[in-house]
């Protein structure tokens, strides 16, 4: 019985190839098709091989015969032929008529008829022609009805009897003889009518019997066939059921045992076989299914899990975010609140410190939420002009002091060829050119790090960051840009960081289209890249700045840092200048690029016809003392960035004046812009905030302000006055930042107040409040913690600063102190670490330490000056050495920065055998002694003795 659950499956018939051939293609259709062919070719060889011998039997008949009668009349005509007696021989010719045979001789037939009136006798020839033929071969006499024809059948040479099928007549020549001579030859030719009618009759006979002989085969045939196709024709019919019905519960037939029947047992075995599969399968699938089941539960609840941890890791890193920034941001400004007030120098070292520490802990979270965001696949890219010169010039003024703290050169090169902008995101782009920057200051121990910024292929922009570090290994390039990777975990030890920076850089170079690589060598430095598809738009690039005829070409790059020589060098190379070093230098140079403190060193203007412009980190000691001597016309700010670099450039190849004075730069990065008219109000739960904020504002100028600790305090003071901007917490009691914004919106829609400007304090930058600002109709966001330098932007876009409005200078951080201006000036003279230990140390010792310790420089210095200048002019190098080494070690223990710097390269010149200050130069040191000796006397309380300060100026 079939199984029903077998029903038959379509993917499994068998294609029609492979289907059971129609009756006509049968076996015993094909053996009954074989007997009649064996027998039909046995009966075509048989009628052949009778037709042979029959034309074989006709021939040797119709040579005997003819060879008879020629024997016969040549001995008649033996005389006359030999006589030459035609008469004679015409009558041995027509006794041939007499004949049966020879009628057709006389052109009639029997019983009075014509040859050509006959129609039966089918089965006898007639002579047709006799000849009698002299020796020569002419022609004695003839009969018969026609000439002799030149393709008859000579019975007498042998030729194949096949021969007869394709002739109409046949010959037979005897030769004629007379007294043993002979004499000539008798022809006689006969038709071969009769051989036809004999063959015809010979096909008639073998056919009949063929036919019968194939009809009794096949009978005989299909009775053999039956008995051994029927067998086999009913196993293909059980494989067939089995095949269309698909049930393998059925089974063959054995019948006999013999071929077909081991056939049958092994279709059996098979079907057995397939029943076993079969049922092994159903409980395969039944155990599959229950399985599947099972494991589509656990999969639902495992995705039910990750799905949960997920949320949780979210919601995580947003409440932790936000509960981390909020104590965060009152740490930070405060922290550079008190960094920029009036402390002393120790104290103010250790606020600086709180307030880095506090930025790197900030730069950490900053990491993670960006790893998280870019996991989350929740990035979005903004797409805005961007100049991307000014992108590399804020990321290096960012590194300049981190440069600075670990003696590192830090420089960029911007091609020529770089659009002024282009499309794309700021934020992102500034993002990973910190992170490569970052790197290679963490990772380069000494040397330099070099950032630029070119054309890449296909209109690629190309940003690469090239340090002389550590290197990484070539094992470990693969994993640098996976999460929490570094080369090893010393590296993490050893140098620090998160190991997130570069796998965010490079998820945000792959979301924005490009491309990030790394090409480094172990113990020799890295180069960090990315190309990004960003369109150019505007004017394009810059116009190539190029040197003017009347301006010389030669110029002398006299800088310590490669990076720094490098990206002057180029920049200047394809202005047209030629660079040299130092050591070249000759008459012909005709500009210079140098250190201030090189300059300071030489004690005068270097040499040559052209201009000479200063390289000054902010508070070097040698850049104000080499303005004031003439000894520079411009001064340029350590890093160099392209807003500055680009108009001395101009400036220097055009041979026009500078366009500013020294130090514009860097003062201008420090000042905030003031807004004393503003009405401010602030809203925020915590009272730290609340502190933060008002001291913040205070910075700003802003003195009409008003605090409320929660929306709806903010909503009734909104009610009450109108101010002209808003910042709002997000996260408050009783009603919180966003729903008091909304209200404060309704309001004034509803009464036609105008709209003031609302921007969201809060520490949601994750998750699902970090857009709740937009929703609630907000116009900005601040996130905390802030910088003072982020609050002031976030006010100069709602609000106007007071230095644009009334064309007043805006005030500074620093110009809070009203006696700063007298410690800046003595900033690059002195170190102040080391005159805050001093002070410290005063304070312990108490009584006159101060005095004690400034008297003994006043008294030694001077005379070690003088030592120096003897050295000098004298030209020992020993003894130069050894007066510089005395002055230098007394003034840097003192806190006399700038004058020990010089000093330490005066020692090293003469240590090397070379003793080039001259005169003049060593009197240049006399008056930074006496800068030094008033800086300290003011910083250490004792007032400087003109008669002291003399004495040393005369024994200098």
């Amino acid at each position: 019985m079939t199984d029903p659950r077998r029903a038959p499956d379509p993917s499994r018939q068998t294609p029609p190839s492979a289907r059971r051939p129609g009756r006509q293609r049968t076996l015993a259709g094909r053996l009954a098709l074989a007997v009649c062919a064996s027998v039909a070719i046995a009966f075509l060889a048989g009628t052949l091989l009778s037709l042979w011998q029959e034309v074989n039997r006709y021939a040797d008949d119709k040579r005997d015969g003819l060879v008879a009668i020629a024997n016969v009349l040549a001995a008649a005509s033996a005389r006359a032929t030999a006589a030459g007696d035609e008469a004679a021989a015409a009558r041995v010719l027509n006794a041939i008529g007499k004949t049966r045979d020879a009628r057709v001789l006389n052109g009639e037939a029997s019983d009075g008829e014509t040859a050509d009136d006959r129609t039966g006798e089918g089965d006898r020839s007639e002579l047709v022609y006799a000849a009698i033929e002299r020796p020569d071969g002419s022609i004695l006499a003839d009969r018969g009805l026609t000439a002799r024809l030149t393709d008859d059948f000579d019975l007498r040479k042998g030729q194949s009897p096949l021969a007869l099928l394709t002739s109409r007549t046949a010959l037979v020549a005897v030769t004629v003889e007379e007294a043993g001579r002979t004499v000539g030859n008798l022809i006689l030719v006969s038709d071969l009518a009769d051989l036809n009618d004999r063959l015809l009759a010979l096909l008639r006979t073998s056919a009949l019997i063929s036919s019968l002989v194939m009809v009794l085969g096949f009978a005989i045939s299909y009775a053999i066939q039956r008995a051994i196709t029927q067998p086999i024709a009913a196993l293909a019919g059980t494989m067939d059921r089995v095949r269309i019905a698909q049930d393998y519960t059925q089974g063959a037939v054995i019948a006999r045992d013999d071929e077909v029947g081991v056939l049958a047992r092994s279709f059996n075995a098979l079907l057995d076989t397939v029943r076993e599969r079969d049922a092994r399968l159903a409980q395969h699938m039944q155990r599959l299914e229950a399985d599947v089941a099972e494991r589509t539960a656990d999969l639902h609840e495992a995705k039910q899990a990750a799905e949960a941890a997920n949320a949780a890791k979210s919601t995580f890193l947003a409440t932790m975010s936000h509960e981390i920034r909020t104590p965060l941001n009152g740490m930070l400004v405060m922290a550079e609140l008190l960094a920029a007030s009036e402390l002393p120098q120790r104290q103010q070292r250790y606020a600086e410190v709180v307030a880095r520490s506090g930025q790197s802990l900030l730069a950490i979270i900053n990491d993670i939420l960006d790893f998280a965001k870019v996991e989350a696949g929740k990035l979005d890219l903004e797409r805005i002009a961007v100049d991307p010169s000014e992108i590399v010039d804020t990321v290096v003024s960012l590194f300049a002091e981190k440069a600075v703290e670990t003696g590192l050169d830090l420089a960029a090169y911007v091609a020529p060829d770089v659009p002024r902008q282009v499309l794309g995101d700021p934020v992102r782009l500034g993002q990973i050119l910190s992170n490569f920057v970052n790197n290679a200051l963490k990772f380069t121990p000494s040397g330099s790090v070099l950032v630029r910024l070119e054309r890449g292929a296909a209109g690629m922009l190309r940003l690469s960051v090239r340090d002389t570090g550590v290197g990484i290994p070539a094992d470990k390039v693969g994993t640098l840009f996976s999460a929490f990777a570094q080369a090893d975990q010393s590296t993490t030890r050893r140098f620090g960081g998160t190991g997130l920076g570069l796998s965010i850089a490079h998820r945000l170079a792959l979301a924005m289209g490009g491309r990030m690589g790394v090409e480094s060598v172990l113990g020799a430095g890295s180069t960090f890249w990315a190309e990004l598809p960003l369109e150019a738009i505007g004017s394009g690039a810059p116009t190539l700045v190029r040197r003017a005829d009347a301006v010389g070409a030669g110029i002398v790059l006299a800088l310590s840092g490669d990076a720094t020589r490098e990206s002057l060098g180029r920049r200047l190379a394809e202005a047209g200048f030629t660079c040299r070093p130092a050591e070249a230098a000759g008459a012909e140079a005709a500009h210079w690029i140098a250190d201030a403190a090189t300059i300071l060193a030489l004690g005068r203007r270097p040499t040559g016809p052209g201009r000479v412009l200063a390289l000054a980190r902010l508070g070097d000691a040698a850049a104000a003392p080499v303005l004031e001597a003439g000894w520079a016309d411009h001064l340029l700010s350590w890093p160099v960035v392209q807003e500055e670099w680009r108009g001395a450039l101009d400036s220097l190849a055009g041979g026009t004046p500078f366009a500013s004075g020294p130090g514009t730069r860097l003062s201008a990065r420090r000042r905030l812009p003031q807004f004393p008219a503003a009405r401010i109000l602030v809203a925020d739960d915590s009272p730290v905030n609340r502190e933060v904020a008002r001291e913040a504002l205070a910075r700003c100028g802003v003195t009409a302000l008003t605090l409320v600790e929660d929306g709806r305090a903010a909503l009734e003071a909104c009610r009450g006055r109108a101010f002209d901007l808003i910042l709002m917490d997000g996260s408050m009691p009783v009603l919180d930042g966003y729903a008091a914004a909304e209200a404060i919106r309704a309001e004034a829609l509803a009464q036609g107040r105008a709209r003031t400007p609302i921007v969201a304090l809060t520490a949601h930058v994750v998750g699902a409040g970090a857009e709740a600002w937009r929703e609630a109709g907000m116009d900005a966001k601040l996130a905390k913690p802030f910088t003072l330098a982020a609050l002031a932007d976030t006010l100069a876009a709602f609000l106007v600063p007071e230095a644009e409005s009334a064309g007043a200078p805006r005030l500074s951080v620093l110009d809070a102190a009203p006696d700063a201006a007298p410690e800046r000036e003595a900033a690059g003279l002195l170190d102040e670490d080391v005159l805050a230990g001093l002070i410290d140390m005063a304070a312990r010792a108490g009584g006159d330490f101060s005095a004690r310790v400034l008297g003994l420089y006043r008294d030694h210095a001077p005379k070690a000056l003088a030592d120096l200048r003897v050295a000098a002019s004298r030209g020992d190098a020993d003894a130069l050495a050894r007066a510089a080494h005395s002055l230098k070690s007394m003034s840097l223990n003192i806190g006399g920065r700038a004058l020990g710097l010089v000093l330490g390269e005066i020692e090293a010149e003469a240590r090397a055998g070379a003793v080039r200050a001259t005169d003049a130069e060593i009197a240049g040191l006399s008056p930074l002694l006496d800068r030094t000796l008033e800086a300290l006397a003011a910083r250490l309380g004792q007032a400087p003795d003109p008669d002291e300060v003399g004495a040393a100026r005369r024994s200098a």
